[in-house]
């Protein structure tokens, strides 16, 4: 067991969301599966990473008005430098393996309703195809094992790809966390956590 510091957000609906909900909490979506995704080669700043997490909700004409992501502290700040994952042109550091942040996109429609997705992630090494300059490529590795509401995606908008990472990313949670419950005894919460990570499929 070992203590430190988190950041994670869900956004949760508890009746029936409408269509529009389902949209843009789907492209919220894809945009934090894009970041958490991406391959980039080593030296690459996290500004560089910013539109990844934006680029689906730019497709529809929507945006949000915060950066996309932060270093992490491990017992300091939950906003730490020195690196981060936003358009604002500040002096991030390159992105290295180790480092810990947040991908953290996000949708906020005025007076209604407001949609976030955040899990920190740690840099790792990617293995790719090539290696241009043997410069090297990196990645992210989700920290954070919380369950994302599959009630409030529209499956059909999301690519074979990004349905295979939300498959992958709950059965992840499945075995890790469900081995955490299952050794304390709460089986409700087990339920609960079988119950939210049912894989997802496209219609045909």
């Amino acid at each position: 067991r070992s203590n430190g510091t988190t950041d994670v957000t869900r956004t949760m609906h508890f009746g029936t969301p409408t269509a529009f909900e389902k949209e843009c909490f789907t492209y919220v979506l894809k945009g934090h599966i894009a970041v958490s995704a991406a391959v980039f080669p080593n030296g690459t700043k996290g500004h560089l990473l910013d539109s990844f997490a934006r680029s689906a909700l730019w497709d529809a004409g929507l945006d949000y008005l915060h950066g996309t992501g932060h270093g992490v502290g491990s017992f300091l700040n939950v906003h730490e430098g020195p690196c981060g994952i936003s358009y604002k042109t500040f002096a991030d550091e390159p992105l290295e393996a180790g480092m810990v942040l947040s991908d953290e996109p996000g949708y906020y429609e005025d007076g209604s309703f407001g949609i976030r997705i955040e899990n920190v992630v740690v840099v790792v090494p990617a293995k790719t195809k090539h290696n241009f300059r043997d410069r090297g490529s990196l990645t992210f590795e989700p920290v954070t094992l919380v369950p994302i509401q599959t009630k409030m995606i529209d499956v059909n908008l999301l690519t074979e790809k990004e349905v295979d990472w939300i498959n992958d990313y709950h059965r992840k949670c499945r075995e890790v966390i469900g081995a955490e419950l299952e050794k304390q005894g709460r089986l409700e919460a087990l339920q609960w956590l079988n119950r939210e990570t049912q894989p997802i499929t496209k219609q045909n």
